[in-house]
């Protein structure tokens, strides 16, 4: 274990603290009591060339955002199980492209689900159809909240921020139309944006600044911009893409623009990231090295 340097966030400063931990399964060797401490938990799965995050919340409420592919479906419900979850209070599927809900049936079938929130979009593949006959199997609620919704759970809050209303007609539909949420804890957000592109930055920014970015689209070109970056202005990026993937993820421009903005990143590629936090300070824990 490497500590790499303590970290303090608050509102006018966050100094960014990191912990390497050189193990191979890092989740499954901690039990529940000692990961779940008091504050809330965040953990980017690696799923692969795919995106799948849990926020545990202080009352031991679970929402977990996208579920991976259908390939690490079972190596995604065998990493919630280590972690002592049993229910999923809230499970947000931010567009219907396999990388994002290959595995959400899987999890919808393997945990008592609360509700279900979509995006909206119609997509008609296997995956998506595979997602709602399982909800309809176990009546499990489904919703589409609107920019401006918030939930609240204990004393965090997820806001809605797109998408405004169906785009058609761009680059890619199904990412221009991703549910992207802002969940906060104390003066901790974390902007959760799915694969939003610009074009659907356009029509949904400007977007809040946010502590943690979940960076758009596993890094690629259309995913993250300098205006987004002025306006979130995060203290950690996290990135969610396959080692060696072939699409080059994540893209040197997107690089280039964390260093500019001095912004310190986490990658799935390496192996699942937690990020702890009591709403002010923050550890972030990456398991494994490249």
């Amino acid at each position: 274990m490497r500590k790499i340097r303590a970290v303090r966030a608050d509102k006018s400063k966050i100094i960014i603290s990191a912990i390497i931990f050189l193990v191979t399964a890092l989740l499954s060797a901690i039990k529940l009591p000692e990961i779940f401490s008091d504050g809330l938990s965040f953990y980017a799965f690696d799923v692969g060339q795919g995106d799948a995050f849990l926020f545990h919340f202080p009352g031991g409420e679970n929402v977990l955002v996208d579920a991976g592919t259908r390939k690490s479906a079972g190596n995604l419900v065998t990493k919630l199980r280590a972690l002592g979850v049993r229910k999923i209070d809230l499970i947000v599927a931010s567009h219907p492209h396999e990388d994002h809900i290959g595995g959400m049936a899987s999890v919808i079938n393997a945990f008592e689900v609360g509700k279900l929130w979509d995006s909206g979009y119609n997509h008609g593949s296997p995956v998506q159809k595979a997602m709602l006959e399982a909800l309809r199997a176990k009546k499990i609620r489904f919703g589409r909240p609107k920019p401006g919704f918030v939930e609240k759970i204990g004393e965090a809050a997820i806001e809605v921020i797109a998408p405004k209303s169906p785009l058609y007609g761009t680059s890619s539909d199904a990412n221009n139309n991703s549910l992207v949420i802002r969940v906060a804890y104390g003066n901790v957000s974390f902007l959760m944006t799915g694969d939003i592109e610009e074009e659907g930055r356009r029509r949904a920014g400007p977007f809040p600044r946010s502590t943690v970015l979940k960076v758009s689209h596993h890094g690629s070109a259309n995913g993250t911009d300098d205006k987004l970056m002025r306006e979130v202005m995060p203290q950690i990026a996290v990135l969610s893409y396959g080692k060696n993937n072939s699409y080059g993820h994540p893209h040197r421009r997107v690089l280039k623009l964390l260093e500019k903005y001095k912004t310190p990143s986490y990658s799935t590629a390496r192996g699942d990231i937690v990020i702890r936090t009591d709403g002010e300070n923050i550890d972030v824990i990456q398991e494994g090295t490249e």
